[in-house]
């Protein structure tokens, strides 16, 4: 019974100490950034990653291409990026959050 218990309680430490980070990760996401994740790549092996912030979904895009353009110049190189924007529950979108502005 003893060990039933102490088991039990791991498992609740484990699970609450993992729902605060997840929250404090996503309450620090929120910030309304654009957030870009680029790796560079040397003979498809990851040798650098770096994270940037831009205010526009179109200038994260902009800047990951232009970085992976860059990343191709070297011999067996090359970069991947993710741009991405945590929303909070109900945060409206802006005009910022849209790839492309047609007139």
């Amino acid at each position: 019974m003893k060990v039933q218990r102490i088991v039990g309680l791991t498992l609740l430490t484990l699970i609450s100490a993992c729902s605060v980070i997840d929250e404090s990760k996503v309450a620090n996401q929120s910030n309304g950034h654009w957030t870009l994740e680029f790796t560079w790549l040397k003979n498809d092996k990851p040798t650098q990653i770096k994270t940037y912030e831009y205010a526009s979904r179109s200038e994260c895009f902009n800047a990951m291409y232009a970085m992976q353009q860059e990343a191709k110049k070297g011999r067996n190189q090359s970069g991947a990026g993710l741009c991405y924007k945590a929303f909070a529950d109900g945060q409206e979108r802006t005009a910022n959050d849209v790839l492309a502005r047609y007139k």
